[in-house]
Order: C-alpha cells, then sequence, then structure tokens
C-alpha cells in the first residue's frame, strides 16, 4: 500500500427518515478526515427527504433517487457502482464521530493487509452530535481472521453495521444473504468481508446508534423468522466451532443455548403452537446447535442463575420473618 491516506466513500440508504437525516449528514460532513464523497440513496421515500436533501447539494452530498423500497436490489446497486478503494455504507438515522474516518485511515496504514474496520457503539433515542467520550484509534483489536471475529460478535461484541468501512473489491464480491438470513443478514455479510484478509475492530464507541419505534431492529413483524435464525446460530457453529479446547469453542458453547432460548421465547410469544421440544429439535437438525451446546449451554444458564435464585429466596424467607 502507497503512504497516501485511503480513499474513502460513504454511501447513506435513506427511507421515510427524513427528521433523522440532516443531523446524521452532519456528522460525515464534519470528519476531520473528509470522504472522498458521500452519496445518499433515497430507496423510494414518501416523506420530504427529497426535500431535505435539496441544500445538502450544494454542499458535495449527491443523491440518487429510487422508485421503489427494495433493499437488496439497492444494495446491489451500491455494489455496483462503489469507485473508491474504501466504502462504507452508514445508517440514516446514526450518527459519526468527527474523527472516524481519521482514524480509519490510521488503522489501514498500520494493517494493510485488513479488508474490514469497524468499531463500538452507545446507543440511545436522542443521541447528540457532540458530547463524544475520549476516543482512539489505538485502542483497537489489531488484525483478526474470521474465526476471532465470530467470537468476538458471539460474545457480545457491539458493532454497529454501519460502522464498517470495506475493501471495495471486497465488498463486491459478497452476495447481501438476505434471502437466507432476512434481516440479520448484516453479521454474515460482515464476517465474510473479514474472511478475505482480515478485520480491525476500534474498541471505543465511534457511533451513537439512536433507537427509535420505527427502527427496523425494534419490531419482529418482518423478521428474524424461525428458519432465519437457525441459519445465522449454523454460520457461528460453522465459524467458531464447540470444540472446549478453543476460546471461540469454549464462547459457542456458552452461549448457543441462551442465544436459542432468547429466540424461542420470542418467536413462541407469536406462535403458540412452537413447542420448546420442537424447537430445539429443529435447532439440531438445521445445524443450529450441537448437543454439546445444548447440554453444556444449558448447565452453564442454570449455574449463572443460581445467584439470582438464591436473592431471591432470601429475600422470599426474610419477607417471610418480618411478617410472622
Amino acid at each position: 500500500m502507497s503512504g497516501l491516506a485511503p480513499e474513502i466513500e460513504v454511501v447513506v440508504v435513506t427511507y421515510n427518515r427524513a427528521d433523522f437525516l440532516p443531523l446524521t449528514l452532519e456528522t460525515l460532513l464534519s470528519q476531520t478526515r473528509p470522504p472522498t464523497s458521500i452519496r445518499v440513496v433515497d430507496n423510494g421515500s414518501t416523506d420530504k427527504t427529497a426535500e431535505i436533501l435539496e441544500p445538502f447539494g450544494a454542499r458535495g452530498v449527491k443523491t440518487l433517487q429510487r422508485e421503489k423500497n427494495d433493499f437488496a436490489a439497492c444494495w446491489d446497486e451500491i455494489r455496483r457502482t462503489a469507485s473508491s478503494e474504501w466504502v462504507m455504507v452508514f445508517h440514516d438515522d446514526d450518527l459519526l464521530h468527527p474523527g472516524y474516518l481519521e482514524a480509519v485511515s490510521q488503522v489501514i496504514g498500520t494493517e494493510p493487509e485488513t479488508t474490514l474496520v469497524g468499531c463500538s457503539m452507545t446507543a440511545g433515542a436522542a443521541p447528540e452530535s457532540g458530547n463524544w467520550p475520549d476516543v482512539s484509534w489505538k485502542r483497537n483489536s489489531g488484525l483478526i481472521p474470521l474465526r476471532e471475529l465470530a467470537c468476538r460478535l458471539y460474545s457480545g461484541f457491539r458493532l454497529p453495521f454501519c460502522s464498517a468501512v470495506y475493501r471495495t473489491e471486497v465488498f463486491r464480491r459478497i452476495p447481501l444473504g438476505m434471502e437466507i438470513y432476512g434481516k440479520i443478514c448484516d453479521r454474515p455479510f460482515l464476517m465474510e468481508a473479514a474472511r478475505a484478509g482480515g478485520a480491525v475492530l476500534l474498541s471505543d464507541p465511534f457511533v451513537k446508534y439512536r433507537l427509535h419505534p420505527g427502527q427496523d431492529s425494534q419490531t419482529s413483524a418482518n423478521g428474524p423468522f424461525l428458519p432465519e435464525v437457525f441459519a445465522l446460530q449454523h454460520y457461528y457453529l460453522d465459524a467458531m466451532g464447540d470444540d472446549p479446547r478453543s476460546a471461540s469453542g469454549r464462547a459457542f458453547l456458552r452461549r448457543n443455548y441462551r442465544n436459542l432460548a432468547n429466540e424461542f421465547e420470542r418467536l413462541g410469544a407469536m406462535d403458540p403452537t412452537l413447542t420448546r421440544d420442537r424447537f430445539f429439535r429443529e435447532a439440531l437438525s438445521a445445524g443450529a446447535a450441537t448437543p454439546r451446546s445444548l447440554e453444556l449451554g444449558a448447565a452453564y444458564s442454570a449455574m449463572m442463575n443460581w445467584p439470582r435464585r438464591i436473592e431471591r429466596t432470601v429475600k422470599r424467607i426474610v419477607r417471610g420473618r418480618e411478617s410472622g
């Protein structure tokens, strides 16, 4: 890689987020290391998005308006038209630290083999564009392979999809996978990007992730559905394994049962005919779990719940003595 700063283009996909979009764009325009371009793809909005975007054109923000809200087709178009060495697809309702692209450039300069850079985040209902925490690009994972990235994600690292900066040649050839994973296709996509060369995760929260009622992740109406849940767990199992002698295997064994149990509670609330026995039998058949991950995971969950059970029991006994 040359000593020149890497070229990073930013694409924002938006749909009916006119109220949130201006602040998002301001944080992109305020980068200390400006992107080579900022492009907004309006994915068929029916609100005032076009009106909101108009004054940003004079500030260099390009706009592409699509007639229909079709995320998969929109993503394919972004992949075809990405032209810089690196590309970032940012959310239309989140905020980016002003030093993020500069931090990413530093990482790429020190880890030239990486094909993916991402960061941590904070989340809130009304994030401000200022009052950022102290952050540094030097607090990072170093170059990690797919298996370790999968392990970190499975263990709870808060990597927002919008923070990902991809080497464009890799980004272009990875299928989105919506037909397999539905709206949770982001995790496999990130990991496939790391498979090509490796990932670097910035430990600090360079993204403020907005929580709001219209957010896709706040509803189960459009998934993830049962086959998609199983497909994602199967991907993690393939990536991490369930060998207790490896760190990734131990992470899978600790969390697989709990992750599936949480999904059963969510899916069972929508489908009363879904029984626990049927759910876990189908999880095994789909390769979303192994007998070892379910047995050890259930035991681990029970063990971790013992302190809470003891605390509740003690409180109940104390209340009984006091009332007596």
